[in-house]
């Protein structure tokens, strides 16, 4: 849960000449930018932001690597106004900043990798419709204002207040266009299935928020496939390459993002979404024999089964969620940055949601 700390710094305020383009180039001088213009954060912004969560600016949502910056709700609000979020998305951007501070996200190392890594987020529940996000066509962008500005919120406070800026601290080779941002929600009222935060324990009437640090992601051409266990056979190959995050360090998740057409294809086919995992998991791999030898390590034991190095340790690590166009014609698979797990946490319910009840 979010920590009830509060800040011990008063807040800090910049008088700047009153010139968006004068803002602009001063925030890409110092660093406050993610290269992209932003929108001023000034007191009435950020405040409005902070009305709608119904908290204290001073409340510590989480400390953020690997600068150690306290994440105080302010400096969240900040960043989400810089980014373009709305005050109805507000909530979303605070639930995110929370999971990025779980353990087993290990953001420190995510931050300063020198892979392609950055935060995917996967939103469900009623707050998909409220934020007014994509969760069908077009889903990974471009072109949703809710999608792009949230994901990019994110990008901001890891910049601003975890500290992860290009080259200093963030190592990236190449970088990743994702990381500018990545985040949709999951099509539930299209699918056959549980949605990805009722598998990780939360109630179906629940808002929730699941990060995930993505590595990039590689399109599954389906068209020319008519058996749904087929569509995952292919899935299944596009998982196992050598090279993988995943299987270098042997650990980590999935994700794969199937079409409504995918998902009813195969629950059509008495299919659950666990059998689908499984389907997947055992499909996946490649012969341990082909491995460099110097890659026949004790680590790469825990991904071994048999003479196959598999791309993930169980199939529980394969997450299937459902978004995007309803044809199944594509599917999106996305390898993570492997010593990383994906975390989810509640959407708090904005402050005008409660008076409105």
């Amino acid at each position: 849960m979010a920590s009830s700390a509060r800040a011990t710094s008063p807040r800090d305020l910049l008088s700047v000449r009153p010139s968006l383009d004068a803002i602009n180039e001063r925030a890409i001088t110092e660093g406050w930018s993610d290269g992209l213009p932003i929108i001023p954060p000034t007191e009435r912004r950020v405040d409005a932001m902070l009305r709608a969560l119904g908290r204290s600016g001073e409340d510590v949502v989480a400390t953020l690597a690997p600068r150690n910056g306290q994440a105080t709700l302010e400096k969240i609000a900040a960043n989400a106004v810089m980014a373009g979020c709305r005050p109805e998305q507000f909530s979303i951007v605070v639930a995110a900043v929370e999971a990025l501070a779980d353990e087993r996200f290990n953001l420190h190392a995510v931050q300063a990798t020198t892979g392609p890594a950055g935060p995917c987020l996967i939103v469900n529940g009623p707050v998909r419709r409220s934020a007014r996000m994509n969760c069908g066509r077009g889903c990974l962008g471009p072109g949703n204002q809710a999608n792009a500005t949230i994901g990019r919120a994110i990008r901001l406070v890891l910049l601003n207040i975890g500290g992860g800026a290009p080259d200093t601290v963030d190592k990236a080779t190449h970088g990743f266009p994702g990381k500018y941002t990545f985040c949709f929600g999951e099509d539930e009222e299209n699918s056959p299935w549980p949605p990805l935060h009722v598998d990780r324990g939360l109630s179906p009437t629940d808002s929730a928020v699941t990060v995930l640090a993505a590595n990039g992601v590689m399109n599954v051409v389906t068209t020319v496939l008519t058996r749904p266990w087929d569509m995952l056979l292919w899935v299944a190959n596009a998982m196992s390459y050598m090279g993988s995050n995943n299987v270098v360090t042997a650990a980590g998740e999935w994700m794969v993002v199937l079409t409504s057409g995918h998902a009813r294809l195969l629950s059509q086919q008495g299919m659950s979404k666990a059998d689908a995992q499984r389907h997947i998991y055992d499909k996946a791999g490649f012969p341990t024999s082909q491995m460099p030898q110097m890659m026949r390590a004790h680590r790469q034991s825990r991904i071994r089964v048999g003479d196959m190095t598999k791309p993930c340790q169980r199939p529980e690590h394969i997450l299937l969620v459902v978004a995007g166009g309803a044809e199944p014609h594509h599917i999106a698979v996305v390898p993570t940055w492997g010593d990383s797990y994906a975390a989810t946490r509640r959407v708090p319910v904005p402050a005008y949601a409660v008076a409105e009840n």
